[in-house]
């Protein structure tokens, strides 16, 4: 199933008042299973939270920056080819498309929400600041304002066929109100020792994309909001690996997540469960792949036999971004040496060649 938002001003729905309640929520959703991935994460955020000051180490966090740039437009449909992503980002090219215009106004928001995440605090003036950064440079106009008109979340089949509304935010007159109170009770209930803080971010970024506050966009916030209240309270994931990029990479879950976790809204009986569920999971899977990163950096062995361990270590042919992206000491160049070695000595095979090519361990 797809989803597309539509702006319009024909229909009109009737719900009862909006009534959040984040502390209580949070606390209800300490489910076993839940207990459980939030004590695997903090077990894991432990291994890295004081990261030494390691040469190289710079370039894992670029990477992952970059990755999540990418990942979050490409959630919405906005992508660019590698070669033309590489002269934005690298070679600092200008922007010619709107495509362009977006990527580099979310690496806009992206820094100045890294840059700054320490000294911000959670308010409506940082929410906009993040929507604005995002179109500063394309249309300044746009960018940190309200809705003015309602938007409607359609569903569509794999063919393109309207399925009907599949979801209605708050109307635009609520919004400020609406928003003005989830920020509210998100700062509240931070000091409550009962109310788990991964919880209550990741009810607060379901809620926020269910209010939808702006005209566009709203997606690219929450992941903006979803970075900046993870680093702001000690887990430093996207420092260095992408949660975007992971949840890019299980795309259809996450709308299955929204849509379940929305059911009843409106009428104040909706279950957050499956959207906070889905995010711990990430969580852990991304510090997972972190550590196996950093354990591998960490071998005393060649570059060749990295290069050879993280081919044969992966469930799937390994194209060689890929490594570039677990060996983030060693340069591209050193990379394409220890393939070229390995495959004159027989003990990697091409699967697929040219600009694609990806590698896997001969038999």
């Amino acid at each position: 199933m797809q989803f597309s938002i539509e702006y319009r001003c024909d229909l009109c729905y009737y719900f009862p008042m909006k009534i959040f309640s984040l502390k209580e929520q949070a606390i209800k959703l300490l489910t076993p299973e839940i207990v459980s991935l939030l004590s695997s994460i903090e077990k894991l955020n432990g291994h890295f939270y004081n990261l030494p000051n390691r040469k190289k180490l710079n370039r894992l966090h670029d990477l992952s920056k970059r990755r999540s740039i990418t990942s979050s437009n490409k959630i919405e449909g906005i992508a660019v080819s590698k070669k033309r992503e590489e002269e934005l980002f690298l070679n600092h090219a200008d922007p010619k498309s709107k495509e362009d215009y977006e990527l580099l106004g979310y690496n806009n928001a992206l820094t100045y929400m890294m840059d700054n995440y320490e000294h911000l605090s959670l308010s409506e003036k940082t929410i906009k600041d993040f929507h604005y950064y995002m179109y500063s440079d394309y249309m300044p106009i746009f960018g940190g304002k309200y809705k003015t008109v309602a938007n409607y979340i359609n569903s569509y089949d794999a063919k393109g066929n309207f399925l009907g509304v599949a979801f209605t935010p708050t109307d635009p007159e609520d919004v400020e109100q609406q928003l003005g109170n989830l920020i509210w009770q998100f700062n509240d209930a931070c000091s409550a020792p009962d109310a788990n803080i991964l919880v209550l971010i990741f009810i607060f970024i379901f809620e926020f994309l269910c209010i939808h506050p702006f005209p566009d966009g709203n997606g690219r916030t929450s992941r903006l909001l979803t970075s900046f209240l993870l680093l702001k309270h000690g887990y430093v994931l996207d420092n260095y690996y992408s949660l975007s990029y992971l949840i890019l990479e299980h795309l259809d879950d996450y709308y299955k997540s929204l849509h379940l976790s929305g059911i009843g809204w409106h009428e104040n009986n909706n279950d957050p469960y499956t959207f906070v569920r889905y995010h711990l999971v990430r969580l852990v899977e991304g510090y997972l792949k972190l550590d196996y990163i950093m354990k591998t950096n960490d071998l005393n062995v060649t570059c060749e036999e990295l290069v050879y361990k993280v081919i044969s270590d992966n469930r799937e042919p390994s194209s060689k971004e890929y490594i570039e992206e677990i060996l983030y000491k060693y340069s591209r160049t050193s990379i394409e040496k220890a393939l070229s070695i390995l495959l004159n000595k027989n003990r990697i095979q091409f699967i697929s060649k040219g600009h694609v090519a990806k590698y896997i361990v001969k038999d």
